[in-house]
Protein backbone atom coordinates (compact mmCIF):
# COMPACT_ATOMS: atom_id res chain seq x y z
CA UNK A 1 0.00 0.00 0.00
CA UNK A 2 1.40 3.39 -0.97
CA UNK A 3 1.81 6.20 1.55
CA UNK A 4 2.48 9.95 1.61
CA UNK A 5 5.63 11.82 2.52
CA UNK A 6 6.98 12.16 6.08
CA UNK A 7 7.11 15.97 5.82
CA UNK A 8 4.40 18.43 4.86
CA UNK A 9 2.70 18.69 2.46
CA UNK A 10 2.14 14.92 2.56
CA UNK A 11 0.66 14.77 -0.94
CA UNK A 12 3.46 16.62 -2.77
CA UNK A 13 6.81 15.28 -3.94
CA UNK A 14 9.86 16.52 -2.01
CA UNK A 15 13.55 16.60 -2.94
CA UNK A 16 15.44 13.37 -2.21
CA UNK A 17 19.18 13.89 -2.02
CA UNK A 18 20.19 10.30 -1.24
CA UNK A 19 18.80 7.24 -3.03
CA UNK A 20 18.42 3.61 -1.97
CA UNK A 21 21.70 1.66 -2.16
CA UNK A 22 23.83 4.74 -2.81
CA UNK A 23 27.36 4.06 -1.58
CA UNK A 24 28.18 5.06 1.98
CA UNK A 25 31.91 5.10 2.68
CA UNK A 26 33.13 6.01 6.16
CA UNK A 27 36.24 7.97 7.05
CA UNK A 28 37.78 4.79 8.45
CA UNK A 29 37.04 2.78 5.32
CA UNK A 30 33.71 1.23 6.24
CA UNK A 31 31.44 0.62 3.25
CA UNK A 32 27.69 0.07 3.14
CA UNK A 33 24.64 0.43 0.94
CA UNK A 34 22.30 3.27 1.89
CA UNK A 35 19.29 1.48 3.40
CA UNK A 36 16.73 4.21 2.77
CA UNK A 37 16.30 7.59 1.11
CA UNK A 38 17.24 11.04 2.39
CA UNK A 39 14.32 13.45 2.16
CA UNK A 40 15.76 16.95 2.12
CA UNK A 41 14.25 19.56 4.46
CA UNK A 42 15.64 22.33 6.70
CA UNK A 43 16.78 21.62 10.23
CA UNK A 44 13.85 21.85 12.60
CA UNK A 45 11.30 20.66 10.03
CA UNK A 46 8.50 18.60 11.57
CA UNK A 47 8.52 14.88 10.66
CA UNK A 48 5.33 12.83 10.70
CA UNK A 49 4.37 9.15 10.61
CA UNK A 50 3.40 7.93 7.15
CA UNK A 51 1.46 5.11 8.81
CA UNK A 52 0.14 4.44 12.30
CA UNK A 53 1.69 1.91 14.66
CA UNK A 54 3.96 1.51 17.69
CA UNK A 55 7.06 3.64 18.20
CA UNK A 56 10.37 1.84 18.63
CA UNK A 57 13.47 3.79 19.64
CA UNK A 58 16.48 3.00 17.42
CA UNK A 59 18.84 5.56 18.91
CA UNK A 60 18.87 9.02 20.41
CA UNK A 61 17.77 10.61 17.13
CA UNK A 62 16.24 7.61 15.39
CA UNK A 63 12.79 6.10 15.69
CA UNK A 64 10.74 3.52 13.84
CA UNK A 65 7.00 3.04 13.71
CA UNK A 66 6.05 -0.63 13.52
CA UNK A 67 2.78 -1.28 11.72
CA UNK A 68 -0.06 -3.57 12.72
CA UNK A 69 1.02 -7.20 12.79
CA UNK A 70 4.67 -6.30 13.27
CA UNK A 71 5.76 -7.43 9.79
CA UNK A 72 6.62 -3.97 8.49
CA UNK A 73 7.96 -0.67 9.79
CA UNK A 74 9.08 2.78 8.71
CA UNK A 75 12.22 4.39 10.10
CA UNK A 76 12.90 8.09 10.66
CA UNK A 77 16.50 9.00 11.45
CA UNK A 78 18.24 12.27 12.36
CA UNK A 79 15.26 13.72 14.23
CA UNK A 80 14.75 15.03 17.74
CA UNK A 81 11.86 12.79 18.83
CA UNK A 82 8.68 14.06 20.44
CA UNK A 83 7.45 10.50 21.01
CA UNK A 84 8.59 7.77 23.37
CA UNK A 85 9.38 4.09 22.97
CA UNK A 86 6.25 1.95 22.97
CA UNK A 87 3.90 4.83 22.26
CA UNK A 88 1.02 4.21 19.87
CA UNK A 89 0.70 6.81 17.10
CA UNK A 90 -1.72 7.40 14.28
CA UNK A 91 -1.00 8.21 10.66
CA UNK A 92 0.37 11.77 10.31
CA UNK A 93 1.19 11.96 14.02
CA UNK A 94 4.14 14.25 14.84
CA UNK A 95 7.26 12.17 15.52
CA UNK A 96 9.85 14.90 15.96
CA UNK A 97 11.89 17.54 14.17
CA UNK A 98 14.98 17.25 11.97
CA UNK A 99 18.06 17.57 14.15
CA UNK A 100 20.54 20.40 13.78
CA UNK A 101 23.10 20.12 10.94
CA UNK A 102 21.40 17.17 9.22
CA UNK A 103 19.17 18.98 6.73
CA UNK A 104 17.20 15.82 5.93
CA UNK A 105 15.29 12.94 7.40
CA UNK A 106 16.62 9.51 6.53
CA UNK A 107 13.48 7.55 5.72
CA UNK A 108 13.52 3.75 5.50
CA UNK A 109 10.97 1.00 5.02
CA UNK A 110 11.33 -2.59 6.18
CA UNK A 111 9.09 -5.50 5.23
CA UNK A 112 9.51 -9.09 6.34
CA UNK A 113 12.80 -8.17 8.00
CA UNK A 114 14.32 -6.66 4.84
CA UNK A 115 14.72 -3.06 3.81
CA UNK A 116 12.91 -2.18 0.60
CA UNK A 117 13.22 0.77 -1.76
CA UNK A 118 10.73 3.45 -0.63
CA UNK A 119 10.67 4.96 -4.14
CA UNK A 120 9.33 1.81 -5.78
CA UNK A 121 5.80 1.72 -7.15
CA UNK A 122 3.57 1.26 -4.11
CA UNK A 123 5.89 3.18 -1.78
CA UNK A 124 6.31 6.93 -1.35
CA UNK A 125 3.74 8.75 -3.43
CA UNK A 126 3.55 10.94 -5.36
CA UNK A 127 6.96 10.30 -6.90
CA UNK A 128 7.71 10.98 -10.55
CA UNK A 129 11.04 10.77 -12.32
CA UNK A 130 11.17 11.66 -16.01
CA UNK A 131 14.89 11.99 -16.67
CA UNK A 132 16.99 8.93 -17.47
CA UNK A 133 20.31 8.21 -15.73
CA UNK A 134 23.54 8.76 -17.67
CA UNK A 135 26.31 6.31 -18.53
CA UNK A 136 29.34 8.56 -18.14
CA UNK A 137 32.16 6.21 -19.05
CA UNK A 138 32.91 2.59 -19.92
CA UNK A 139 36.45 1.30 -19.52
CA UNK A 140 38.52 -1.86 -19.70
CA UNK A 141 41.16 -2.10 -16.98
CA UNK A 142 43.85 -4.37 -15.65
CA UNK A 143 45.38 -3.77 -12.22
CA UNK A 144 43.65 -0.37 -12.09
CA UNK A 145 45.31 0.65 -15.37
CA UNK A 146 43.05 1.66 -18.23
CA UNK A 147 43.59 -0.36 -21.39
CA UNK A 148 43.23 0.55 -25.04
CA UNK A 149 39.85 -0.98 -26.02
CA UNK A 150 41.09 -1.27 -29.62
CA UNK A 151 43.62 -3.93 -28.65
CA UNK A 152 42.33 -6.07 -25.80
CA UNK A 153 43.97 -9.34 -24.95
CA UNK A 154 43.88 -11.76 -22.04
CA UNK A 155 42.00 -11.20 -18.79
CA UNK A 156 40.54 -7.73 -18.20
CA UNK A 157 38.03 -5.95 -15.98
CA UNK A 158 35.06 -4.06 -17.41
CA UNK A 159 33.75 -1.06 -15.47
CA UNK A 160 31.04 1.53 -16.08
CA UNK A 161 30.63 4.92 -14.46
CA UNK A 162 26.99 6.02 -14.27
CA UNK A 163 24.80 8.41 -12.32
CA UNK A 164 21.28 9.72 -11.96
CA UNK A 165 20.07 13.18 -10.91
CA UNK A 166 17.16 13.52 -8.46
CA UNK A 167 14.02 14.86 -10.15
CA UNK A 168 13.85 17.71 -7.60
CA UNK A 169 17.19 19.11 -6.49
CA UNK A 170 18.02 19.61 -2.85
CA UNK A 171 19.25 23.09 -1.86
CA UNK A 172 22.97 23.89 -1.50
CA UNK A 173 25.35 22.38 -0.58
CA UNK A 174 23.63 19.35 -2.15
CA UNK A 175 22.22 21.03 -5.24
CA UNK A 176 22.68 18.99 -8.40
CA UNK A 177 24.64 16.19 -6.75
CA UNK A 178 24.22 12.74 -8.32
CA UNK A 179 22.63 9.56 -7.01
CA UNK A 180 22.96 5.95 -8.09
CA UNK A 181 20.85 4.53 -10.91
CA UNK A 182 18.37 1.88 -9.82
CA UNK A 183 19.56 -0.61 -12.45
CA UNK A 184 22.80 -1.09 -14.41
CA UNK A 185 23.18 -3.89 -16.95
CA UNK A 186 25.42 -4.75 -19.91
CA UNK A 187 25.77 -6.95 -22.95
CA UNK A 188 28.35 -7.72 -25.65
CA UNK A 189 27.33 -7.45 -29.30
CA UNK A 190 29.02 -8.59 -32.51
CA UNK A 191 27.55 -8.24 -35.98
CA UNK A 192 24.21 -7.09 -34.51
CA UNK A 193 23.98 -10.26 -32.40
CA UNK A 194 24.38 -10.44 -28.63
CA UNK A 195 27.22 -12.86 -27.89
CA UNK A 196 26.73 -12.12 -24.19
CA UNK A 197 23.06 -11.33 -23.43
CA UNK A 198 22.03 -8.68 -20.93
CA UNK A 199 23.64 -9.21 -17.53
CA UNK A 200 22.74 -7.23 -14.42
CA UNK A 201 25.59 -5.39 -12.74
CA UNK A 202 23.51 -3.62 -10.07
CA UNK A 203 19.82 -3.81 -9.19
CA UNK A 204 18.59 -1.50 -6.44
CA UNK A 205 14.92 -1.48 -7.43
CA UNK A 206 13.51 -3.66 -4.67
CA UNK A 207 15.39 -4.92 -1.60
CA UNK A 208 18.61 -3.90 0.10
CA UNK A 209 21.65 -5.88 -0.98
CA UNK A 210 23.79 -7.60 1.63
CA UNK A 211 26.62 -5.39 2.81
CA UNK A 212 29.18 -8.06 1.92
CA UNK A 213 28.31 -7.49 -1.73
CA UNK A 214 29.38 -3.83 -1.72
CA UNK A 215 32.75 -4.48 -3.36
CA UNK A 216 31.10 -6.80 -5.89
CA UNK A 217 28.85 -3.97 -7.07
CA UNK A 218 30.90 -0.80 -6.64
CA UNK A 219 34.42 -0.78 -8.06
CA UNK A 220 37.43 0.87 -6.47
CA UNK A 221 37.54 4.69 -6.61
CA UNK A 222 33.78 4.93 -6.05
CA UNK A 223 32.99 8.03 -4.00
CA UNK A 224 29.87 9.10 -2.15
CA UNK A 225 28.50 12.65 -2.20
CA UNK A 226 29.82 15.23 0.23
CA UNK A 227 28.72 18.87 0.55
CA UNK A 228 29.51 20.63 -2.75
CA UNK A 229 31.49 17.56 -3.85
CA UNK A 230 29.76 15.11 -6.21
CA UNK A 231 30.20 11.39 -5.79
CA UNK A 232 31.37 9.04 -8.52
CA UNK A 233 29.70 5.66 -9.01
CA UNK A 234 31.87 2.99 -10.64
CA UNK A 235 30.11 -0.30 -11.29
CA UNK A 236 31.71 -3.65 -11.94
CA UNK A 237 30.44 -5.11 -15.20
CA UNK A 238 32.82 -8.06 -15.29
CA UNK A 239 35.82 -8.95 -13.17
CA UNK A 240 38.43 -11.17 -14.70
CA UNK A 241 36.72 -11.31 -18.10
CA UNK A 242 38.76 -13.57 -20.38
CA UNK A 243 38.77 -12.10 -23.86
CA UNK A 244 40.17 -15.40 -25.21
CA UNK A 245 36.73 -16.99 -24.85
CA UNK A 246 35.61 -15.01 -27.87
CA UNK A 247 36.84 -14.82 -31.44
CA UNK A 248 39.13 -11.95 -32.29
CA UNK A 249 37.49 -9.02 -33.96
CA UNK A 250 35.26 -6.03 -33.35
CA UNK A 251 32.59 -5.95 -30.64
CA UNK A 252 30.32 -3.38 -29.03
CA UNK A 253 29.87 -3.25 -25.28
CA UNK A 254 26.45 -1.81 -24.39
CA UNK A 255 25.71 -0.48 -20.91
CA UNK A 256 22.23 0.57 -19.84
CA UNK A 257 21.37 2.61 -16.73
CA UNK A 258 17.74 2.97 -15.59
CA UNK A 259 15.91 4.70 -12.76
CA UNK A 260 13.20 3.32 -10.48
CA UNK A 261 10.51 4.33 -13.00
CA UNK A 262 12.19 2.60 -15.94
CA UNK A 263 13.62 5.66 -17.68
CA UNK A 264 16.84 4.43 -19.27
CA UNK A 265 19.77 5.46 -21.45
CA UNK A 266 22.70 3.56 -22.92
CA UNK A 267 26.37 4.02 -23.44
CA UNK A 268 28.62 2.09 -25.81
CA UNK A 269 32.28 1.12 -26.07
CA UNK A 270 33.82 -0.35 -29.23
CA UNK A 271 36.15 -3.23 -28.42
CA UNK A 272 38.68 -5.05 -30.57
CA UNK A 273 39.98 -8.42 -29.35
CA UNK A 274 43.44 -9.30 -30.67
CA UNK A 275 44.57 -12.44 -28.83
CA UNK A 276 45.75 -14.26 -31.95
CA UNK A 277 47.90 -11.31 -32.92
CA UNK A 278 50.09 -11.24 -29.83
Amino acid sequence: MSYGWPVKPFDEQHPVRGFFCDPRIGEKGGKAFHFGVDVSAPDGTAVYAVEGGTVHSEGAQNVAVVGAGGDHSHGYWHIIPTVRHGQRVRKHALLGHIARTWGHVHFAERRGGRYVNPLREGGLTPFKDFGAPVVDLIVAERASRRLDPRALTGVVNLIAVAHDIPPISAPPPWRGLPVSPALVRWRLVRDARAVIPWRVAADFRSTLLEGARFSEIYAAATRQNHPNAPGRYRFWLARGWDTRRHRDGRYRLDVEAADIRGNASRGHLELVLVNDEV
